[in-house]
């Protein structure tokens, strides 16, 4: 079987988020299992030389990624150069069309559906029995069966603990993505209610360039606040962590930074938005969105200080985290479900 995973959004490391790491994962794993993968994607975003938009092709993450201007428009010369047996259309920022070029390919379609957000369609999506849809949580399938009549198969982010282990734990809260819809705001106003309490920024989506000034400029006004790059390689972060903050505003479709701390009993303080109640079960303390900062502060001192409480949210995050992210069960489900798929074509 050929897999091409295809979306108008950047891949690693020219962006580094959980759609792309969840891309990453998963195509290592099936080429672990005798699966071909590769990877359609965008340019890098904020990019001014025009040397940085020249399509163009590398195998340096193990498996190939065509990096072109226009995903959509070159889908099917790819397609027919690289022959995939189905092609896995991810969210992006006009979705719907991605999925006309796929289907028009007469190559078997699957749509991988990593959010809920209506706005980045470029139109409807309707139920179809020549797509295979698949979701990411039963949220992200609840919600886009209430919106658009799709039944899909609820296929978890794939996480590969090896990638993400660590046996050291440090003393930061650590806060990734710091972006308006991530909570950035909450996370500036708990590091000054709580000057004893350390904190770590971790960069994550590409940012733009006058908004990551700005944020760094009031992060160097708080003592407690490290600011870190985006890492491909997140073990050395989680290394320094005791907390993941995740005090998100926007509707989390799975929330994968979550496991990934976890599998290191890594107690998580989140907001209750979308799929983050399920994913962080009891591995975690959950607040409001909208909670005044003063119960933020109650919720992170819970899942900070040195307590039988923080041990026990300790513990109860490990088995979170293997019971929510078994490996080879996800790929399983996945394989099987495009087989089947492509089998029926």
């Amino acid at each position: 079987m050929r897999v091409l995973f295809a979306s108008v959004y950047p891949h690693l490391p020219e962006v580094i988020g959980g759609l792309q790491t969840t891309t990453d994962d998963l195509c290592s794993a099936l080429i672990a299992v005798g699966v071909e993968a590769a990877v359609l994607c965008g340019l890098k975003e904020h990019s001014g030389a025009l040397s940085d938009r020249r399509a163009r092709k590398d195998d340096d993450l193990g498996y190939p990624v065509f990096r072109v201007a226009d995903p959509i428009q070159d889908l099917a010369l790819l397609v027919a150069a690289w022959e995939p047996s189905i092609i896995v259309v991810q969210s992006g920022t006009t979705l719907l069309p991605m999925v006309v070029a796929a289907l028009d390919t007469g190559k078997p379609t699957a749509v991988y559906l990593h959010n809920v957000e209506t706005h980045q369609l470029g139109g409807t999506l309707v139920p179809d029995p020549s797509i295979l849809y698949l979701s990411n949580s039963g949220f992200t399938a609840q919600r886009w069966r209430a919106l658009c009549g799709i039944e899909s198969t609820v296929v978890p982010p794939l996480v590969l603990p090896e990638r993400y282990f660590v046996s050291e734990k440090g003393n930061n809260v650590l806060f990734v993505n710091p972006t308006p819809i991530k909570g950035v705001e909450i996370m500036f106003g708990l590091a000054a209610a709580c000057p004893d309490i350390p904190f770590l920024v971790s960069e994550s989506w590409g940012l733009d360039p006058r908004w990551r000034a700005d944020c760094m400029q009031r992060a160097s006004r708080l003592p407690n606040i490290e600011w870190s790059q985006p890492t491909r390689d997140m073990r050395a972060v989680y290394a320094r962590s005791r907390t993941l903050l995740m005090p998100s505003l926007w509707e989390e479709a799975y929330g994968r930074t979550v496991v990934e701390a976890q599998i290191n009993a890594i107690p998580v303080v989140a907001s209750n938005r979308g799929a983050l109640p399920d994913t962080v079960g009891a591995g975690g303390v959950l607040v409001d969105a909208h909670a005044s900062i003063d119960r933020w502060e109650q919720a992170l001192r819970e899942g900070y200080m040195p307590s039988p409480r923080f041990n026990q949210l300790s513990e109860l995050a490990r088995h979170q985290a293997f019971q929510t992210a078994a490996a080879p069960v996800i790929l399983g489900r996945f394989m099987s479900a495009l087989a089947g798929h492509a089998g029926t074509l």
